[in-house]
């Protein structure tokens, strides 16, 4: 499965906007409703998040798609299993999600995500371990499927 070369890979950035937050920014050539289904849906999350190469797969994905209600995403790799998970605090669809916010660009998504750490040095570990690299990888392989998306 290789990392694809998908369309709008340049605009992905990372960035560290204060001591506590690292924040994502991508924009898809799809409208926001794709994007946030494909964000919210577990059969589609299985199919880019954390998939960054035929080693990785998504083993769980859990979605209670509400206010106070939790997800949960679990991985496998070579270097074993790795698990995310949060709870939604606030849902107004297509456009917002707890921590992520989309905004539709002339027919295109900017998915911006700000995950906050409790201090620099544990922000910093995370950086430190590729999450950049991997969230653009993932972030590709949503690209690639908002247009199947689009096309169904």
């Amino acid at each position: 499965m290789g990392a694809s070369r998908a369309r709008n890979s340049d605009t992905f950035r990372a960035t560290t906007p204060s001591d506590r937050e690292i924040r994502l920014t991508r924009l898809f050539d799809a409208p926001r409703h794709l994007v946030f289904e494909a964000l919210t849906t577990p059969e589609h999350v299985r199919q880019w998040w954390g998939r960054l190469d035929d080693d990785h797969v998504v083993t769980r994905c859990e979605i209670d798609l509400r206010p106070g209600g939790a997800w949960r995403f679990v991985g496998r790799g070579p270097r074993g299993e790795y698990a995310f998970y949060g709870v939604y605090r606030e849902i107004a669809a297509p456009e917002r999600l707890v921590f992520t916010e989309i905004y539709e660009e002339g027919g295109k998504t900017r998915l911006s995500v700000t995950a906050q750490y409790p201090d620099m040095e544990v922000r910093d570990t995370v950086m430190k371990t590729g999450m950049a690299s991997g969230a653009a990888i993932s972030y590709d392989r949503l690209e690639d499927l908002v247009g199947q998306l689009q096309q169904s």
